[in-house]
């Protein structure tokens, strides 16, 4: 069956482009041209003196001994004060917009150059994704292949209670409501209070939450988890079904995914891990997967690999807003493209990443740490 690949930017009538709507200009119409004068540059005195009188007026002001006027002493004040300000419009100001015009344009190009091995959110702004709500109406859904069923967005989770096992969606499309009827709906969150949806800011809220498993399903780029105390998770995945795949963590607190395990001969072992997929959907698009870390967040995550984005239409899928940082490791990022790991293909667009988390050999980290 063949796939159609579906665009949401189109261009209107009358030159207007309704993505970003902009109208053209005429090339025939005239520029107008604003009127330009010089500015008054601002003299020294009224009374023009050289620079050298100038600088000798200074110094005996400074040492206590020009025995001047009240006049002179507010002249020698004026004229150091507008000596300071030209200072600082033409030589301080312009050295620190070069400086942050050069990390913004190494950002862009992934380059941190403080060498802190992530990315930082720009000027405390994460990035802008496409499809940031839930897909409501199931543009997105797999079974639209098929036989439609009804939108796929789900999120859903494990949690032992009290010597029970409490397994729950916290929100569901109509396609789950036909194949998982029995698993039930908590539309209020889990029987303790520690696990929510708050459907208004599309985000998941966990207060103390001891859970086994929270798995998500489309339900946008701008999908946010707040996390608020110490919360315990084994596992995290979020699938993107070429749609989105993104999550941001919010919030002060702190959340541990994964386990350590010790077996008998001392040998360490890692279970769960947080994993992001965009997949590629229906459209024959990869999501926009990408994990981004407030700055009051703690991540300590373990797994085999710990962390992984796979699937991906981000080539930078890290980002945090500082003073969160990658503890230790470096991100590594593989491309589709990549000849290394695949010789003899002929690609084809498009392409997508997986980013992970490794040590010095290269080899994934089993346990990784986002912190301030």
């Amino acid at each position: 069956m063949a796939l159609f690949k579906f665009s949401r930017r189109r261009t209107g009538g009358n030159g207007v482009d309704s993505a970003y709507d902009t109208v053209r200009m005429n090339m025939e119409d005239p520029v107008p041209v604003e009127e330009m004068r010089v500015a008054e540059e601002p003299s020294i005195r009224d009374e023009q003196i050289s620079r050298d009188e100038f600088n000798e007026h200074v110094s005996a002001f400074e040492e206590g001994t020009s025995g001047g006027s009240s006049r002179e002493t507010e002249y020698v004040d004026e004229t150091l004060e507008r000596r300071h300000e030209r200072i600082k419009k033409n030589i301080l100001r312009p050295i620190a917009a070069t400086i942050l015009g050069v990390t913004t344009i190494l950002a862009s190009f992934s380059v941190d150059p403080l060498g802190r091995d992530f990315l930082v959110a720009g000027l405390g702004v994460f990035p802008s994704l496409p499809n940031p709500d839930p897909d409501w109406d199931g543009e997105y859904a797999w079974s639209r292949m098929d036989q439609y069923l009804g939108p796929e967005y789900y999120i859903r989770y494990s949690q032992h209670l009290e010597g029970s096992y409490d397994h729950a969606f916290l929100i569901r499309g109509g396609a789950w409501e036909l194949l998982e009827p029995d698993v039930p709906l908590r539309e209020n969150g889990s029987a303790d209070g520690s696990i929510r949806y708050d459907r208004s800011s599309n985000t998941l809220i966990l207060t103390d939450f001891d859970g086994s498993i929270i798995e998500v399903n489309e339900m946008g780029n701008a999908f946010k988890i707040e996390v608020n105390g110490e919360n315990t998770v084994e596992f995290i995945q979020i699938y993107g079904a070429g749609y989105s795949g993104s999550v941001t963590f919010t919030g002060n607190g702190k959340l541990t995914i994964g386990t350590k395990n010790i077996v008998l001969d001392g040998e360490d072992t890692y279970e769960g891990g947080l994993r992001l997929l965009g997949e590629m959907g229906i459209t024959n698009e990869y999501g926009s997967a990408c994990v981004m870390i407030d700055s009051g967040v703690t991540l300590d995550i373990y797994g085999t690999p710990a962390f992984a984005i796979a699937e991906t239409a981000m080539k930078d899928a890290i980002y945090c807003k500082s003073p969160v940082k990658l503890q230790e490791g470096t991100i590594n990022i593989l491309s589709s493209r990549d000849p290394e790991e695949h010789p003899d293909e002929d690609y084809q667009d498009p392409v997508s990443y997986y980013t992970e988390i490794v040590d010095e050999e290269g080899n994934p980290l089993n346990h990784v740490i986002f912190a301030p």
